[in-house]
């Protein structure tokens, strides 16, 4: 049962991150950002002041790339980079206009989620909300040896 939780989680994250589709829905939320940029936004929406090595860490990419794409996002007024207590270590922050992209970003995510659970009962969405956030809850505790 454990792998037939692990295939499903993996057609979920599958789901939420193809690139054509992240395309179009940065395209519907009014933004000329590439897709690329989208988990730098979603991740400095969640965690403002993250520094953009904690930022390749959780996207799995290398430093320069990522450093290069915030360069990019800054200049483009997404982001700002936040007070330095140490002056090695790059912080950023949305910027106004990030953090309304952000908004439409996610409303045009949460429509279209919205649109393929529309047959769900409310009974199944409840269940289904109990779930995720048991799930979420659980993988945010550190991981036991």
């Amino acid at each position: 049962m454990d792998n037939d939780i692990f295939e499903a989680l993996f057609e979920i994250m599958t789901f939420f991150h193809q690139p054509q589709d992240e395309r179009q829905q940065l395209h519907r939320a009014g933004t000329a950002l590439e897709p690329a940029a989208m988990p730098i936004i979603v991740r400095a929406g969640q965690q403002p002041g993250v520094s953009v090595g904690e930022l390749a860490g959780w996207i799995g990419r290398n430093h320069s790339s990522i450093s290069r794409q915030v360069d990019r996002l800054i200049k483009t007024g997404w982001l700002t980079e936040a007070e330095r207590d140490d002056q090695r270590i790059r912080r950023v922050q949305l910027t106004e206009k990030g953090q309304r992209g952000l908004m439409q970003l996610k409303a045009t995510r949460e429509a279209e989620f919205s649109q393929r659970i529309q047959a769900y009962t409310p009974q199944q969405r409840a269940e289904l909300l109990r779930s995720l956030r048991l799930l979420a809850q659980t993988l945010r505790e550190p991981k036991q040896d």
